[in-house]
């Protein structure tokens, strides 16, 4: 029987062919961290719905393997840390040394896609004008996946007018996102909360399980600080403490609002409302119920009380 000899670079796509074919079926993230107990995935589909799986970490390991049409967000989270880490999942073997304590400084290697989603945060936060750089991205890059995310994550960067002009430049890929759906929603529904626009009216729930009006809790005689956190945020509390420190001496009325008060939590009506996607978030209305600043950072309050 006589033995056919195959060519060596026809040998070497045989030998390819599985791994880009099972490369192409679904994504496999192995992990490893300092933390015990359950880990939490949750991958952002393009229709603004989320979905979560669960790893419980064994000796400091953990792994997921699922399948997305498309590179997609995702978060990756532990009841211990102040901030999931986000990066961008697609079908490949990833592996990710997960840092608890800064999870932005967590290593991941094998999705393309997470390099180049975080080259373009670095050089966001690198530039010397982040709100004109963030422009010229957005033209430059209208169909990218990653475009509605960083445009909705940096949108406090820009006037309210211009995160719309921007937002309908997107096309192709970039329509069919979860942040997209979310900026369309917000374009929608969210008012614009700017300086010098009237605060609008919200309901929360406080710490008794009692739900207030804004409206009825502000005060009328002088400035409010609203601090939105949560009790199991460790530099929410820190920061609080700060704040209250920084407001001894003032007029200004401190109002905390913790977003685990209510069964509700992130889904609490008030946050999509008023766009608030992180914690702590602190927000200025002067005593005529005006939008004095919002997003503030802790350390220009002082400036701000002035």
């Amino acid at each position: 029987m006589a033995i056919r000899i195959v060519p060596t670079r026809w040998l070497c796509l045989l030998l390819l062919f599985p791994a880009v074919h099972g490369f192409a079926q679904g994504f496999e993230i192995k992990g490893e961290s300092s933390l015990s107990g359950p880990i939490t995935l949750t991958i952002y589909s393009g229709d603004s719905t989320s979905y979560t799986l669960t790893d419980k970490s064994r000796k400091g390991f953990f792994y997921f393997s699922g399948r997305v049409e498309r590179p997609v967000l995702a978060s990756l989270s532990h009841q211990t840390m102040q901030q999931p880490l986000y990066f961008y999942l697609e079908n490949a073997e990833i592996s990710i040394a997960l840092s608890a304590s800064r999870p932005e400084a967590s290593r991941i290697n094998g999705s393309r896609s997470n390099s180049e989603y975080r080259y373009v945060l670095e050089q966001l936060r690198g530039a010397t004008d982040p709100g004109a750089y963030l422009r010229q991205y957005v033209r430059n890059n209208a169909s990218s996946v990653y475009t509605p995310y960083i445009l909705y994550s940096q949108r406090s960067l820009l006037d309210e007018v211009l995160v719309r002009q921007l937002m309908n430049q997107l096309k192709g890929d970039a329509l069919h996102t979860y942040h997209y759906t979310l900026l369309s929603r917000w374009a929608r529904e969210v008012p614009a909360i700017t300086e010098g626009s009237a605060m609008p009216d919200f309901v929360y729930t406080d710490s008794q399980k009692a739900r207030h009006h804004f409206k009825e809790m502000r005060s009328t005689s002088s400035s409010t600080l609203i601090f939105f956190g949560a009790h199991w945020c460790d530099r929410c509390k820190q920061q609080r403490q700060q704040v209250e420190q920084l407001l001894k001496n003032t007029p200004t009325l401190l109002l905390p609002i913790a977003i685990d008060d209510s069964k509700a939590g992130w889904d609490e009506p008030y946050l999509q409302q008023l766009a608030i996607d992180h914690i702590p978030y602190m927000i200025l209305v002067d005593a005529d119920g005006n939008v004095a600043a919002c997003d503030i950072r802790l350390w220009e309050l002082p400036n701000v009380l002035r």
